[in-house]
């Protein structure tokens, strides 16, 4: 599990204090978390790219080349991450059920692409 994972842990379990938008951290901490095991993946898949990459590229990627349903469960978890970390004033902060969910998706993730990486070729 990464750092940003188990820091995300911490806060949605209430054992870390932090400041008043504390919801908005733990699904930007989930989302770092997601965007580093999708960089890893499409490493994986193809070769490490030495140039910044956009995330909607490297889910198109995973699109094209992802066969194992990784790409779908990736592109909604960073979707929903995304939408959570942008504050509107019509609308309200994500729950921590939500991002329960969401964390949970990503540590799945993160699990299935250790597992691809381990794998022989």
């Amino acid at each position: 599990m990464t750092g940003e994972l188990e820091y995300a842990q911490a806060i949605l379990d209430g054992e870390q204090a932090v400041v008043p938008g504390w919801i908005r951290i733990a699904a930007f901490l989930i989302r770092q978390a997601l965007e580093a095991e999708i960089e890893a993946y499409c490493e994986q898949l193809i070769a490490p790219m030495p140039f910044p990459v956009r995330m909607r590229s490297r889910l198109a990627v995973l699109h094209a080349l992802d066969q194992t349903g990784f790409n779908r469960t990736a592109e909604y978890a960073w979707n929903a991450l995304s939408r959570a970390c942008h504050q509107h004033a019509y609308e309200l902060s994500p729950t921590i059920s939500e991002l329960r969910h969401l964390y949970s998706k990503v540590a799945d993730l993160a699990a299935i692409r250790a597992d691809l990486a381990a794998a022989p070729r």
